[in-house]
């Protein structure tokens, strides 16, 4: 079920950069029931891994280490930047300079989107159903059963940005935000092979402590939405633990269908750093 067309990608969660790279060899390639996939023909996305970084460009970006930004966090994403210079790649300091404004493009765009595609959903054809003495009662209590709150509070926002009147001042304007930082990027990669930047700027909150604060819930996705809006390529990495012991990630971003550089980028850095950040609970099992 789509979200937001333009912007669902698949994620996926592995042990290693290794098994990431396999099942990106997986999944890559032409689906022809999704408009969105590519005809790249099979690629082996394991090959370059044992290549390590000597020479590679990495762009270390300069807006992801400002206010809000943890301590622990920002000390340990440099920290492991001066790994990947100690194994031979050249860092240098780059700026996206639009990124700021990608929260508040994504979430005019994302929930734009998601009240389209979940217009379908009225109880009716398929899905849950709630009876009513009609069938605008019926959709109504359909909807407000089978949503939960977050669901219901995009659908809002995506419903009054497209509406008539507002759709050029909102959804138009996250556009063209949209493209700058498409922009941003192209110039960035015209001089790095990969930036570099934390994967949230806050090591993990307790389940249920901003969920009533949707803004600082936001918040925590302000480094990887920038890429997703642009439409590269993403992985985050383990960078070390925090003061709490709380493991931190750093994201290392590449050119579309940089795929086998960002892959060699983090593997390298997986070896050097040779961590394991599994809970003790889970590695025991």
């Amino acid at each position: 079920m789509a979200f937001a067309s333009s912007l669902d990608t698949v994620g996926t969660l592995t042990r290693s950069v290794r098994d990431a790279a396999t099942l990106l060899g997986l999944l890559a390639g032409k689906d022809p029931r999704d408009a969105t996939s590519l005809d790249t023909g099979a690629q082996d996305y394991t090959r370059d891994l044992e290549e390590g970084v000597e020479g590679l460009r990495v762009g270390i970006v300069r807006e992801a280490f400002g206010e809000g930004v943890e301590p622990d966090v920002a000390a340990s994403v440099r920290a492991s930047v001066e790994r990947l210079e100690r194994l031979g790649a050249k860092v240098g300091e780059v700026s996206l300079p639009h990124a700021e404004y990608a929260l508040s493009a994504y979430y005019l765009i994302a929930p734009s989107e998601a009240s389209s595609n979940l217009a379908r959903y009225d109880g009716v054809r398929y899905g849950l159903r709630v009876d009513g003495e009609d069938s605008i009662e019926m959709m109504f209590r359909t909807r407000g059963a089978g949503f939960g709150p977050e669901v219901k509070r995009r659908i809002m926002l995506g419903t009054y940005a497209l509406s008539a009147g507002y759709y050029d001042a909102y959804y138009g304007q996250a556009q063209k935000v949209r493209t700058l930082i498409i922009r941003d990027y192209e110039q960035a990669f015209a001089a790095h092979d990969v930036l570099v930047s934390p994967t949230s700027p806050t090591t993990a909150f307790r389940i249920g402590a901003k969920v009533d604060d949707p803004m600082a819930m936001y918040l925590n996705d302000i480094f990887t939405i920038p890429a997703n809006l642009a439409g590269v390529p993403a992985i985050s990495v383990p960078s070390g633990l925090d003061s709490a012991g709380l493991p931190i990630g750093l994201q290392l971003t590449a050119p579309v269908l940089g795929e086998q550089t960002l892959l060699r980028a983090a593997a390298a850095l997986e070896r050097e750093l040779g961590l394991d950040l599994r809970p003790p609970l889970l590695a025991a099992l």
